[in-house]
């Protein structure tokens, strides 16, 4: 398994990343995701992903996300970037050196179990799985960097 220094974290999300995912009960969606520094904050990235739900006609990215990717010194936060949760805190891995990670946090009654996984220099994947009063899924993402 590959391993990783928090103080690496930063260049190795920089640029363009193929997307698969997997959502249970929905299907799998793929499409493109994109991190570029924040311009008001070296330790900062943005981060967009671009997918395409299953069924689309025309096959063109049809379902957008956007999260701020804040590195901190010991791993990163990640927090919504749009809708109504812009802001807020979504996961937070904290590290030194690793290849998995893992987060947990009750939002509202749902209980979100997050696994990050450094698979190599050109892939990593994240998956989580949410429980609640009314939710019950898993989604796993593999992010592979487009060269």
């Amino acid at each position: 398994m590959y391993e990783i220094e928090s103080k690496q974290v930063l260049p190795y999300f920089l640029g363009d990343w193929k997307v698969q995912r997997e959502i249970s009960g929905f299907g799998d969606i793929v499409g493109q995701a994109k991190f570029t520094l924040n311009s008001g904050s070296e330790q900062r990235l943005e981060y967009r992903e671009a997918m395409i739900l299953p069924n689309s006609v025309d096959q063109k990215p049809n379902a957008f996300r956007e999260y701020e990717y804040r590195i901190t010194d010991m791993g990163f936060d990640i927090f919504f970037a749009d809708g109504a949760t812009k802001g807020e805190l979504f996961l937070s891995f904290a590290f030194t050196h690793a290849s998995t990670l893992t987060s947990y946090h009750l939002c509202i009654k749902d209980h979100y179990d997050a696994k990050f996984e450094f698979l190599s220099e050109t892939e990593f994947e994240l998956s989580f799985s949410v429980v609640g009063p009314h939710k019950d899924y898993a989604i796993r993402t593999r992010f592979i960097k487009v060269n």
